[in-house]
């Protein structure tokens, strides 16, 4: 019974953080970011007690910057953006990956 409790509130934050970040940036602007980024790393950066302030973050440096703890730097997901350019399935891998790190998944169980 916890563990449905838990994915049901994890859902919720993986909504409240989407939509946040769609208040912010639009699926056009955040692919276009990748496009222009395709050889970095590109994370969505956001604590789990304030899904309401979520940013995008280019990693300049090449540091693997995946958390999952109460910061959250999410690999923003790139196959759907450059291999086969799809903005729904874009958008899906991109809350697939939330769902993962906040249900603390390793990095390569993430989708790149």
């Amino acid at each position: 019974m916890e563990a449905v409790e838990e994915t049901d509130t994890n859902s919720k934050i993986a909504d409240k953080i989407l939509e946040n970040l769609m208040r912010v940036y639009s699926i056009d602007e955040i692919m276009q970011t990748v496009r222009k980024n395709k050889d970095k790393s590109i994370y969505l950066c956001v604590k789990r007690s304030k899904p309401e302030s979520p940013k995008i973050f280019v990693d300049s440096n090449g540091n693997h910057c995946y958390r999952c703890d109460e910061t959250l730097m999410i690999p923003i997901p790139k196959k759907f953006v450059i291999l086969e350019p799809d903005k729904l399935y874009f958008e899906m891998t991109l809350r697939a990956n939330i769902m993962l790190a906040l249900n603390g998944a390793e990095e390569r169980e993430l989708h790149h």
